[in-house]
């Protein structure tokens, strides 16, 4: 559904999977309009000008989150950020029951090197956060 016409009822009532980024997507804009406010937002800082995870700055212009994590509009529900399959080409054919997510929690993904028969691009770095979602130095093995 386009992004700028989604209610506050499905909000309320939904899971969400938002593509693009705070420029281009309305629901990412009101979320990350929430950073700095009393109401936790994400826990990426994402502008035109840069992305901040976990204590780590990337070129927002060659890198992008994907993650999973409670929504702040909604902490009841999840809001997922993604930028394409995290799966392979080679999984896409077939069956689809080779279909699922390859990534844990979170990625960074620089996007100056394509997407190959693993991953969506150069993973820069990725992991998990804690049962309280908070960002760990936990990682993928």
């Amino acid at each position: 559904m386009d992004d700028a016409k989604l209610t506050d009822a499905q909000i309320k009532d939904s899971n969400l999977v938002l593509w693009g980024d705070p420029s281009s997507n309305a629901v990412l804009k009101k979320i990350a309009q929430l950073q700095g406010s009393s109401i936790a937002g994400l826990p990426v800082k994402w502008t035109k000008d840069g992305l901040e995870f976990g204590g780590k700055k990337y070129d927002a212009a060659t890198h992008l989150p994907i993650l999973i994590f409670p929504n702040p509009l909604n902490p009841r529900r999840y809001v997922v950020l993604n930028s394409g399959f995290t799966f392979s080409r080679a999984c896409a054919s077939g069956t689809n029951s080779l279909q699922t997510p390859k990534l844990p929690d979170w990625a960074i993904v620089d996007t100056t090197v394509p997407p190959d028969d693993k991953f969506p691009g150069k993973i820069v770095d990725a992991g998990f956060f804690d049962e309280q979602w908070r960002f760990t130095t936990e990682r993928p093995k």
